[in-house]
């Protein structure tokens, strides 16, 4: 089977397949249960004539590889293509797909310190983080990248490499890896990144909560073992497809032990862009 044939696989044969049979019909096609979660109602939809699905509960959709993507936790198209045809049953020809060659960017004279730089506290402040707070949980990181010196605020993982951010710079300290802080409660709070965990502590959404920090979504299976022990776990991730497709694998696991918080803030990318709308404007009335 080549990916050409895989193309051709009706949606409703493909989940037939899987187990799952149509619950309803309308207009322009076929409802089910959601495939890759749990759902009280049916709000998944496949438009047979055209071979697509959109899954009205988590805003996901799309063809049969990225239904297979959602069923089997993966981006990548030939994993995808694999798991539709042992779904299927059939044989399928693996092209060869050459390793891609990613240049690894080398630290050199890392210095870990007391977070005090006016340039990153104001860039917290701006975000509406106070100083007391982001010292509590941050550290100050210089270093040389490519013969250049730069300094960022850091946010250490459970793997001991750091997140960095400043006005200018995204990135991370090797190794990549969630940050869980444990206070010993049963509720867990799950952010993606730590400006989001920074803002609910700013918020007071932590509240003595235990805390995972994802530090990029491509994290969450990371964070399913440590999660597994918390009967309630509060999400406060992004609105959007990668937030509410992280969700959705959450709740894959652990059902309704999941609670989406992302309601607080509906009409803002994320927990600190609602935190920053909250900051009182400054008046540009003129004074005569």
């Amino acid at each position: 089977m080549n990916i050409d044939d895989i193309k051709k696989i009706s949606l409703v044969e493909f989940l037939n397949q899987l187990g799952y049979q149509p619950t309803g019909r309308d207009s322009k096609g076929l409802w089910f249960y959601a495939p890759y979660r749990s759902e009280r109602k049916p709000s998944f939809h496949v438009n047979p004539r055209k071979n697509v699905w959109f899954d009205f509960g988590s805003g996901a959709g799309g063809d049969i590889f990225t239904l297979a993507g959602e069923l089997c936790d993966s981006t990548d198209f030939i994993r995808q293509a694999e798991y539709i045809a042992e779904k299927m049953q059939m044989p399928i020809a693996k092209p060869y797909k050459p390793e891609p060659f990613i240049e690894q960017p080398t630290f050199e004279d890392v210095k870990i310190s007391k977070l005090v730089s006016p340039a990153l506290l104001s860039y917290l402040v701006n975000r509406g983080i106070p100083a007391d707070i982001a010292q509590r949980y941050c550290v100050q990181v210089d270093y040389k990248l490519h013969g250049k010196n730069y300094y960022a605020i850091g946010f250490e993982n459970s793997a001991h490499g750091y997140e960095l951010r400043n006005a200018f710079i995204k990135g991370s300290y090797p190794p990549k890896h969630i940050t869980h802080i444990a206070n010993s409660n049963a509720r867990c709070n799950v952010f993606e990144g730590f400006i989001d965990f920074l803002s609910a502590e700013r918020l007071g959404l932590n509240d003595g909560n235990d805390s995972v920090v994802l530090n990029s979504v491509a994290n969450v299976g990371k964070a399913i073992p440590t999660l597994a022990k918390y009967p309630l776990i509060l999400c406060y991730l992004d609105n959007d497809t990668a937030g509410r497709a992280a969700v959705a694998r959450l709740r894959r696991e652990f059902g309704d032990r999941v609670s989406d918080k992302s309601a607080l803030y509906p009409d803002h990318k994320d927990l600190n862009d609602y935190l920053q709308s909250l900051k009182p404007k400054k008046s540009t009335k003129l004074k005569f």
